[in-house]
């Protein structure tokens, strides 16, 4: 496909029409005394695009219908609850028609290959979050886009191939990695599908079209559900390779499906060359580390704790530990999908951005109170479901129920501040936060059992929650000015 903005000229043509409509039409001049000349109209000046720089404008296009900042919240939850049911299927179905050692194998494949994926492209998908809204021609958004997806893609088919064999060697639960050509095949190139996808998603969410990344994930899981159960009736012997084969052909057609949305819904992706996909790794390197810090420290404590609390009260009591985290996690995908969409509508309006993110904080505080207190009422009962000995967690869940809304203060400061470019302060925001919850932990369960995990999950919470409340200068968005301020210089055709 040449790389020219021929390609596809609708979109931009049409946001260049709209924001000509918009423009009021020229002062009346007043009369000119008899024999005197007019001025020579100024010259609008047209600064030729470089490739690679980022342009001041942050704007380029009116929120339209569909791409609001409530439905892109929406679309974003939506997808956490396709991927949380159809998963729920596919393990049931997995647990079901395999033995108990095939599922263990499968399931610490396939979460290593997931978290592999996720450690390479977390933190250059929030950066195109940040960067593509700038891009204002068609070529610019293509160079960022392609870069990103090329660079992370080829990272990690880098990574999986290396980690392969010692990741084999050193859990023991992987083991097949060393002896199974074909499962190791399926894990490195189920990672390298599983990023590409991801960094599809990422474009969506840039763009206010996470609609289109809800449907995505649904073709994904749709067919990870499907083939397993075609493998369930043709190969009931396969075991372990067939659920990591079926996570690595899902994340194929997921990044098939993300491709195809892309060019028919968002802009149409081509060939970039090598040189300027050289110059744009420049500058994505640098943010990209910045929001990878912020990722990670973000996700890095969900993933500690379970270890923590095996390491301090044994696998029998973590068992309890995980699945009322499981269940408890329900509660927060609502603040992560609010800060993400918040993210990408301040990137494309830095005005006013304190004013949404006070609207934001508001809004999904009071969208999680009815979910708590309905979760807080059934959670015994939901407990239950897993075992007798289960309803012991009842008390953490409440702890992980009330830790959700300081959580969303945090969150939402860390959004602004990715917005602002103030990552450094992000990233000391998240660590405080992680350090607080893993150090708590560590020390309150031997005597509080799994109790003390929850109160120093919400210790950890509160304490995000207070150092931005004490620090609204350094944390929050400056007040709003009166006066919106432009980012983008309108060029006017001289006056005849």
């Amino acid at each position: 496909m040449p790389d020219t903005e021929a390609s596809n000229p609708g979109r931009w043509h049409d946001r260049d029409v709209r924001a000509t409509a918009r423009q009021p039409g020229p002062k009346p001049r007043r009369a000119l005394p008899a024999g005197s000349s007019a001025p020579p109209a100024r010259q609008a000046t047209v600064t030729p695009a470089v490739e690679g720089a980022v342009p001041p404008s942050t704007s380029r296009e009116p929120v339209r219908a569909g791409h609001s900042l409530t439905g892109n919240s929406l679309a974003i939850m939506a997808t956490g609850a396709v991927n949380a049911l159809f998963g729920y299927g596919y393990w049931t179905l997995a647990a079901r028609s395999m033995p108990t050692e095939a599922v263990g194998l499968g399931s610490a494949a396939t979460s290593a290959m997931v978290l592999l994926s996720l450690l390479v492209h977390l933190g250059p998908g929030a950066g195109l979050i940040a960067r593509l809204p700038g891009r204002t021609t068609p070529a610019q958004w293509r160079v960022t886009a392609v870069s990103t997806l090329v660079l992370t893609a080829t990272a990690t088919l880098t990574v999986a191939a290396v980690a392969v064999l010692p990741l084999g060697f050193a859990v023991t639960a992987l083991r097949p990695l060393t002896r199974d050509p074909a499962f190791a095949l399926c894990f490195i190139l189920g990672a390298t599908f599983w990023t590409c996808a991801g960094i599809c998603d990422y474009v969506f969410i840039a763009e206010r079209r996470s609609d289109l990344m809800l449907v995505r994930n649904a073709t994904t899981a749709a067919t990870k559900l499907t083939l397993l159960v075609v493998l369930w009736r043709t190969v009931p012997s396969i075991g372990a390779l067939g659920l990591v084969a079926t996570w690595a052909v899902g994340g194929l057609l997921g990044f098939a499906m993300g491709l195809w949305l892309c060019n028919r819904r968002v802009n149409r992706l081509g060939r970039v060359h090598l040189i300027s996909m050289a110059q744009e790794a420049t500058h994505l390197i640098r943010p990209a580390l910045g929001h990878h810090g912020i990722s990670v420290g973000g996700l890095a404590p969900t993933l500690l704790l379970p270890l923590v609390v095996t390491a301090r009260l044994g696998a029998h009591t973590n068992a309890h530990f995980y699945v009322t985290w499981m269940v408890g996690s329900s509660i927060f995908m609502i603040s992560p999908a609010v800060s993400a969409a918040l993210f990408a509508h301040g990137s494309h309006h830095r005005d006013g951005l304190r004013r949404v993110a006070l609207r934001s904080l508001g809004t999904t505080l009071a969208a999680i109170t009815v979910p708590a207190v309905v979760l807080g009422l059934i959670g015994r009962p939901v407990l239950e479901l897993f075992g007798a000995g289960y309803s012991s967690g009842y008390v953490l869940l409440l702890l992980l129920i009330a830790s959700a809304f300081p959580d969303t203060v945090s969150n939402v400061a860390v959004a602004t501040l990715r917005v602002r470019g103030l990552l450094t302060r992000a990233v000391c925001l998240n660590a405080v936060i992680g350090v607080a919850a893993v150090a708590g932990t560590w020390l309150l369960t031997p005597d509080l059992g799994i109790d003390g995990a929850g109160l120093a999950w919400l210790g950890a919470q509160t304490i995000g929650a207070l150092a931005v409340l004490a620090l609204p200068k350094a944390l929050l968005p400056p007040p709003d000015s009166h006066r919106p301020v432009s980012h983008r210089k309108e060029h006017r055709p001289p006056a005849p």
